[in-house]
């Protein structure tokens, strides 16, 4: 059985599908340290009000595959007919504790579509994700700081 899933793995990854690869790269020790992410992945924050929900929060950061929400990140529990049908269902899927708490990563092709996911109405990923510092994605591809 082993060296089927592994000729799985081969064939899928060949083909560009990297089905069995996790979203982001387990927790590795480098020097004594703890890093989760590569030095080149930068976490963003997502905060939003929404009138009648409060406040979501989410994080996430972008990939070679896409963009990803991760796990721990606060989803609005309504949305509207302002996001495209795909973008409903997986928020329909999306598995979510009773608080609208995410309990996986979800890996989107856009930061809009990852933002619209979280906030359930039409927005901007590239103004709506921001780094510590507050700088929106936008501006951080404009000034070169996410090569």
């Amino acid at each position: 059985m082993e060296e089927f899933i592994d000729n799985a793995k081969v064939v899928m990854g060949t083909l560009g599908h990297k089905l069995f690869e996790p979203l982001r790269k387990p927790a590795s020790e480098q020097e004594g340290e703890i890093s989760e992410k590569a030095d080149s992945d930068v976490r963003l924050h997502l905060e939003r009000n929404i009138k009648n929900v409060g406040k979501v929060e989410a994080n996430g950061m972008q990939t070679s595959e896409g963009f990803v929400v991760l796990q721990g990140s606060h989803i609005s529990p309504s949305d509207d007919d302002t996001i495209p049908a795909v973008i409903k269902e997986r928020r329909r899927k999306a598995r979510v504790d009773e608080s609208f708490v995410l309990q996986e990563d979800v890996l989107f092709n856009s930061p809009s579509y990852a933002a619209m996911f979280v906030i359930g109405k039409s927005a901007n990923g590239l103004t709506s994700w921001k780094n510590e510092a507050g700088i929106t994605l936008k501006a951080m591809e404009r000034n070169g700081d996410l090569e």
